[in-house]
């Protein structure tokens, strides 16, 4: 199984720097909430949103998961299975001391994930790992995760078309008498599983002037009207790869300055495409949308009624976490030195947004893969103002 190659060349890569760094084993925690899950995603294939595990890689030897959820257990056996061990058990606990028994004391481990504890599995775990010098496996598996693969465009590649999909049927659906915002959001959710998503889901921003986003169906209870304009963010998970697709519908004609303002958030976004270069630092990304921003919106990121992230890597993590810190519009530039660089196959969702006086919050994203040479938008639902009917 090609999964199963990928999940291969990942762990050799990751047992290769163990052994140049004399680390005897790599353990991961994740909890399907939390960023620590993005390690085991990559380095597996797949981690459920509801459920914890533990992944185990010895730099000699067969890799394995833990996991004390039997039905999640045999999903990562058909995931999984075929290349590593996939243990079932009753006490996380019991299971890594039964693996670190077999692991010299005084070695070191690469722990991962670890931020991830609650205060109770802090106190359960951690104490386990007293005996051993511990490294920091989430920055190791973050760095190997900057450097990409054209399998895993081939996945974003799927996963964009999915949410192209959802943004078209929200786009349709819209017009049908008395459809409120919950029920495009359920709508999309519903699509997106059938169509194969481990995860689908969208927010979404109603009205002649919509002050911010809503991710709750219990905020969106209103029926749309002729008046209203649609925004929204469509975003799925597709075999462990994110996409995102975010668009601008309405169905009066569109004001002026609307036309304007969506004509600015397209030129901001091919600007930052074209700092899309191998080699580049990333930082360059952010800082020609936010210039930009600045230009067109008459608020401050700081005074702003609402504005969020205008760009983000995604990987096995909807954020990408070892380039989030130099793409944060807020980020500390003194360490910009340390900014790593653009690299082919990497993709980036470019979202810029903010806040019009006369329109209310405005946004638009496309999601853009880097080739040899610069990137290229993978996003085909058509940009622009989407004229609903």
């Amino acid at each position: 199984m090609i999964i199963n190659n990928e999940t291969n060349r990942r762990i050799s890569i990751l047992k290769s720097k163990m052994a140049k760094e004399g680390i005897s084993a790599f353990v991961a925690f994740a909890n399907g909430t939390g960023e620590s899950a993005g390690t085991i995603r990559y380095l597996t294939g797949w981690m459920p949103e509801y459920s914890i595990a533990f992944l185990v890689v010895p730099v000699d030897g067969t890799p394995y998961i833990i996991s004390n959820d039997k039905n999640r257990a045999r999903a990562f056996q058909m995931r999984f299975g075929e290349y590593g061990q996939v243990v079932r058990t009753v006490s996380l606990t019991e299971s890594i001391k039964e693996t670190l028994a077999a692991i010299p004391q005084g070695s070191t481990i690469a722990l991962a994930g670890d931020f991830d504890f609650t205060a109770k599995q802090a106190a359960e775990f951690l104490p386990l790992f007293a005996a051993y010098e511990l490294a920091d496996g989430t920055q190791m598996v973050n760095k190997q995760r900057l450097e990409r693969t054209p399998y895993e465009v081939d996945k974003h590649l799927k996963a964009t078309e999915m949410a192209d999909k959802l943004v078209a049927h929200a786009m349709n659906i819209a017009s049908v008498k008395g459809i409120t915002g919950a029920d495009i959001m359920a709508e999309i959710e519903y699509l997106g599983r059938r169509l194969g998503a481990d995860s689908s889901g969208c927010w979404l921003a109603i009205g002649e002037r919509p002050a911010e986003t809503y991710f709750e169906l219990f905020e969106l209870t209103e029926a749309l009207t002729p008046d209203s304009r649609l925004q929204i963010g469509a975003t799925v998970c597709l075999d462990g790869y994110f996409s995102q697709v975010l668009r601008i519908g309405t169905f009066k004609e569109p004001s002026q300055q609307l036309k304007d303002t969506v004509d600015a958030i397209m030129a901001m976004q091919d600007a930052a495409l074209e700092k899309m270069v191998p080699g580049a630092p990333i930082y360059q990304i952010s800082d020609v949308l936010e210039s930009m921003i600045d230009e067109h919106c008459p608020y401050t990121r700081a005074t702003d009624p609402f504005r969020f992230q205008a760009c983000h890597a995604m990987s096995n993590s909807y954020v990408d976490p070892a380039v989030a810190p130099f793409l944060n519009a807020n980020r500390d530039k003194s360490r910009d030195s340390e900014s790593p660089v653009v690299l082919e196959n990497q993709i980036y969702e470019v979202h810029p947004n903010f806040t019009m006086p006369e329109l209310g919050h405005v946004c638009s994203g496309d999601v853009a893969a880097v080739g040899r040479n610069g990137a290229q938008w993978i996003s085909k639902f058509p940009r622009g103002i989407y004229r609903l009917s």
